[in-house]
């Protein structure tokens, strides 16, 4: 099946790389017009590559802790292409550790506020555009880890948590407006966020524990935001579509 997003204009956060960045790869070469956010400038080169005219592909640096800085991400997509079709809503961080340790409040604090806070302005800016033209598509990253224990960080399990309940509720909320709301769960993915810290032995544990016995590329949970973004997916909403390749933990 071949997937088009011709005439589509989507804002990615998180855009700079990993599952982000892979997204944007796709989108592009599905035919879509792009706002590539994220703090880091790497962005702009991941931008500069999609589109060196930078007619269809255009950065701006957001940080999604501050909701202005994700509306004005937004901004962006309709005064530069008119008006907003997708809205992914990608960065992330992983953080934290044991509840009882000294900098547990400090982790959690930023996990809230990049993984949750930020997911929530990218709704609502996604959706004051969306609402009025009666149609959009907002997907949200969550994780596996939001519906398996995370013993070892129980903060970014909570956070991914409630990623899924908005993604739910917005599903519901806006439907009838013609805005489709859905999450993906990545599994273990070979992110620098998630890879960089992956010694041999844990890649093998985290392989161990999966159906299909290896961790993911970027590249196919982008597939799964493509899918979820396109008409093949005009009657899915509210869905939790997990890319995991059938990660099971085991504690």
């Amino acid at each position: 099946m071949t997937i088009s997003l011709d005439g589509r204009v989507a804002v990615i956060t998180g855009a700079a790389s990993g599952i982000g960045r892979a997204t944007a790869e796709r989108f592009a070469a599905a035919g879509a017009r792009l706002v590539l956010a994220d703090l880091s400038d790497r962005a702009a080169d991941v931008a500069a590559e999609l589109d060196p005219t930078g007619e269809n592909v255009v950065y701006r640096r957001t940080d999604v802790r501050h909701a202005d800085e994700v509306e004005a991400a937004f901004d962006v997509a309709t005064t530069r292409f008119g008006r907003c079709d997708i809205a992914v809503n990608n960065a992330g961080v992983i953080a934290g550790g044991a509840i009882h340790e000294d900098d547990a409040d400090e982790h959690f604090e930023l996990l809230w506020r990049v993984c949750v806070s930020g997911v929530w302005y990218g709704c609502r800016s996604a959706l004051a555009r969306m609402r009025p033209q009666g149609d959009g598509v907002i997907l949200n990253t969550a994780s596996t880890a939001a519906i398996w224990p995370t013993p070892a960080f129980p903060a970014y399990g909570m956070v991914k948590a409630a990623v899924l309940h908005l993604t739910r509720s917005l599903a519901m909320a806006h439907g009838p407006e013609g805005v489709r709301v859905n999450a993906v769960l990545p599994g273990p993915t070979r992110t620098g966020i998630f890879h960089g810290g992956l010694t041999d032995d844990l890649e093998r544990q985290y392989e161990s524990k999966t159906a299909l016995g290896r961790m993911m590329d970027p590249s196919e949970v982008a597939d799964a935001f493509l899918y979820l973004a396109s008409d093949a997916a005009r009657s899915v909403t509210g869905a939790t579509l997990q890319v995991d390749a059938g990660y099971r933990p085991s504690f």
